[in-house]
């Protein structure tokens, strides 16, 4: 038996006790993920784009299922849809007073804070020092931990001066606070999404399809691999 082979057997026989059903997919990415950080326990701090919506990412098909699977992570995704650092639609409330305390509650090695477009109409200023103070808050109760802070993003390829201002109202503070930062506005990620085959974005013009958090994860992970 080849060693891929016993790898893939490992896996299915660890599934098997544990009372896990694993797609053949998932096995594949298992057995090839390794790396530092496999094994981590991971929260995900977001908006809609990491809790998934009724058009795509519900479940195994978000964006953070997907790259936990890739990466051997163990997830807790605490996302709310219409938050940001500073926003809170009605009836939610922002990312440190929501989020905060159910993130740090799983003990998490990794955190990864994702967001927010949603914060697009805050004063810059403001967005920074939440961002800021989240960070502190996250490394004081967590000593140790890794951050992981993912900027806004954008659901097409027309990216303007006030977008880009926007992440690096959060860039500044994440690399302040020694997290690895990753830009989906800079990197245009969604370049191209209006003629994509499948969507990309939903019917609603700005959330993504699971093609779209597929594609969320695949720049993640690119990302990831850089350092």
């Amino acid at each position: 038996m080849s060693v891929g082979a016993g790898v893939l057997v490992l896996v299915l026989v660890v599934a098997v006790v544990l009372g896990v059903t694993l797609r053949w997919n998932d096995v594949g990415a298992s057995a090839e993920a390794v790396g530092v950080d496999r094994g981590s326990t991971v929260a995900v701090i977001g908006d809609s784009i990491s809790q998934g919506t009724k058009l795509g990412g519900v479940g195994r098909a978000n964006w953070t299922s997907i790259v936990g699977v890739a990466r051997g992570w163990t997830v807790t995704d605490v996302a709310v849809g219409g938050t940001g650092y500073v926003y809170a639609s009605p009836g939610t409330q922002d990312f440190a007073a929501g989020q905060l305390d159910r993130a740090v509650a799983v003990r998490p090695t990794t955190v990864v804070v994702q967001g927010s477009r949603n914060d697009g109409l805050t004063p810059l200023p403001q967005v920074s020092a939440a961002a800021a103070d989240l960070y502190r808050q996250l490394q004081q109760r967590l000593p140790g931990v890794r951050l992981i802070v993912i900027g806004p993003v954008w659901s097409d390829g027309t990216i303007t001066p006030s977008l880009e201002a926007l992440s690096d109202a959060v860039r500044a503070p994440a690399l302040a606070a020694g997290a690895t930062y990753i830009d989906p506005i800079r990197e245009n990620w969604f370049a191209g999404a209006d003629t994509a085959s499948p969507p990309l974005i939903g019917s609603d013009g700005v959330h993504p399809t699971d093609a779209g958090h597929r594609l969320i994860a695949d720049r993640v992970q690119r990302a990831l691999e850089r350092g």
